[in-house]
């Protein structure tokens, strides 16, 4: 940086310089020129004046008739101060008329001959090492109307040029002026700059430095180094600007470093670095932030558990770009294991054997050691990483995500924090779906039994049967009951009277199948529907039922006993097309198997209806 400010410094004094340089130069080029053109200029003027001078004097010896002595006369003129050489030319006219005259006054070069013809005055500098000289040739014109009148002594017309008078002048003093004054403006100019080098180093320097300074500090800023701070000198203006800078910084940096640490808690697994940028810190923990906030509210207003299982995977697919994952929930009260989300393909049999993910309670990282977990059965050359996530004490989900290559599993390690943000954000909303779940299965399940309940019933009703009507699905109607159950309660007490309730629960759903419902319809009855079922195989499990519940033997005060069932069948929608009908029918049909001596199946029949003692109620 220092380098960097020298260097600036450096350009732009020579910067001023070369400006100012260039200045006085064109100033000193100009008063050269113009000094040596007044000087040409004045020497021309001296030329004129010298041959107006000359023109007289001829003129006068003319008109007094002593042209014979002008040869004095020329000498006398041609001796003037700067004048080298001078010498008269007569134009043919004059020659024709008086001769060529003193040493031989003809035109002598060509520049005399073109003024001769022309009538133009011409001059010429010649420049040599040591010296520069001046030639200048004046025309005589003819004129009548002069004083005197030149037609009186030449046989000319108006306006023809009569001679010309040349002279060569020496113009080295004007030319050795030009130099003096290059070399004074030079040496002012010299000192001119040496001034402004010192203004320049005294006033300009603090500045530079101080800018420089400031722009080693903004890049030390957008590095994330809040700590750069800039130098005060000595100059006033400066230190003023320094400390106000400084003072800024320090705030920032304070507030940054503050807004970091605080903003940090909310993203429980961001690697916090204590020497990175704050401000980037700051600004990706609020990008989480306001993505994690969204992906809350969204699963908040999610109606079912599944919605929301769906909408991680969304966050998986969508942001992570995951594109083969499970989740799956492990329930420990209910000891069930149930994939919720498979992307691509499932490759574990978690639901056959123990996790080792869940019972470790850490990551199993195929990549870390190979055949890690002997669950896993994917493709070869594949790689899983299994990461259990505790929602509650009863429940944890199961990530697996399979990888095909290193850099896929080495990427996937470092999102994974970020996706365990979005879980541990979804888990007080899988609680609470959960809950409901489990609420929901108590409000429609028999405690003592597990068995569905006549709320279930009613809702069952209402969903399904108008469904069922719409496919033709057919229900049998199983009305089954405990022959002589006070008699239990009344001998034994109504806790053995609760376990022989249990004991035909748990025998009747093990001889219907996994399609019927059963349902504890109230107290010692028991309702099953079964779904299409025809009237053989209806007579067929309601015997089964009997029959195994007649061989089971109920533990009471240290001995056994038997009971027998009675149960009553009808057919929906043969027997009626409402459901509920067909439960009276059923109900009926009990009625009469218990009637006509209990521990037997009847299946209902219309002509039920005829007898006064079983269809007066109906």
């Amino acid at each position: 940086m220092e380098q960097n400010k020298i260097g600036s410094k450096q350009k732009i004094i020579i910067s001023l310089i070369l400006i100012f340089s260039f200045f006085f130069i064109a100033m000193i080029i100009s008063t050269t020129v113009n000094f040596r053109d007044y000087g040409l200029k004045h020497a021309e003027e001296k030329a004129e004046l010298t041959a107006e001078v000359l023109k007289t004097g001829l003129t006068s010896h003319m008109v007094n008739g002593m042209m014979d002595h002008r040869e004095f006369f020329l000498n006398e003129i041609g001796n003037l101060h700067n004048i080298s050489e001078l010498w008269v030319a007569r134009s043919p006219t004059v020659i024709k008329q008086y001769g060529e005259g003193f040493n031989n006054e003809t035109p002598r070069d060509n520049i005399d001959k073109r003024v001769l013809l022309s009538g133009e005055k011409k001059s010429i500098t010649t420049e040599t090492p040591s010296k520069s000289f001046l030639r200048v040739t004046i025309p005589f014109v003819a004129s009548e109307y002069g004083n005197p009148n030149c037609m009186q002594c030449h046989n000319a017309k108006e306006g023809e040029v009569l001679g010309v008078v040349s002279m060569i002048m020496d113009t080295t003093d004007i030319r050795s002026s030009s130099f003096k004054t290059i070399l004074y403006n030079v040496a002012i100019t010299f000192l001119v700059i040496i001034l402004v080098f010192i203004v320049i180093n005294r006033f300009i320097k603090p500045y530079v430095s101080i800018f420089y300074s400031i722009k080693n500090v903004m890049h030390e800023t957008y590095r994330g180094n809040y700590g750069a701070r800039v130098k005060v000198y000595a100059n006033q203006e400066s230190s003023s600007v320094a400390r106000l800078l400084n003072e800024m910084l320090q705030k920032l940096q304070t507030t940054f470093e503050e807004l970091d640490k605080k903003v940090y808690i909310f993203i429980k697994n961001k690697n916090y670095v204590k020497d990175s940028d704050p401000l980037k810190n700051i600004n990706d923990t609020i990008d989480r932030l306001s993505d994690i906030y969204k992906f809350k509210q969204t699963i908040e207003n999610d109606k079912e558990l599944n919605d929301i299982y769906s909408r991680i995977a969304f966050i998986l697919k969508e942001k992570f770009k995951l594109d083969d994952f499970t989740m799956t929930e492990l329930d420990v009260v209910n000891k069930t294991k149930k994939i919720v989300y498979t992307e691509k393909k499932y490759s574990c049999d978690i639901l056959n054997g123990e996790c080792r993910a869940d019972r470790i309670h850490a990551s199993v990282d195929s990549s870390i050691f190979p055949a890690s977990c002997e669950r896993y059965y994917g493709e070869d050359g594949s790689e899983h990483i299994c990461t259990p996530y505790s929602i509650s004490n009863d429940l944890t989900l199961i990530l697996t995500i399979v990888t095909t290559n290193k850099n896929d599993t080495d990427r996937v390690r470092a999102i994974m924090s970020d996706i365990e943000d979005y879980i541990t954000t979804a888990r007080p909303a899988i609680v609470s779906k959960k809950l409901m779940q489990i609420l929901n299965t108590m409000a429609r399940v028999d405690q003592l039994t597990g068995m569905y309940n006549r709320k279930f019933l009613d809702e069952f009703v209402d969903v399904s049967i108008p469904q069922a009507l719409r496919a033709k699905t057919s229900y049998a109607v199983l009305m089954i009951d405990i022959d002589y159950f006070k008699m239990i309660n009344d001998t034994y007490g109504h806790d053995i009277g609760d376990e022989a309730i249990r004991v035909v629960s748990k025998v009747i759903k093990d001889q219907i199948r996994k399609s019927d419902i059963a349902i504890r319809y109230g107290g010692e009855e028991f309702l099953a529907l079964l779904y299409n079922c025809d009237k053989e195989n209806i007579l067929k499990i309601a015997e089964a039922i009997r029959i195994e519940f007649s061989k089971q033997k109920i533990q009471a005060n240290g001995e056994t006993f038997s009971k027998t069932l009675s149960i009553g069948c009808s057919q929906f929608p043969q027997d009626s097309e409402s459901i509920w009908k067909c439960i009276k029918f059923a109900d009926i049909s009990l009625y009469k198997a218990k009637r006509d001596g209990r521990n037997q199946v009847i299946m209902f029949d219309k002509e039920m209806l005829n007898e006064s003692d079983l269809g007066d109620s109906f």
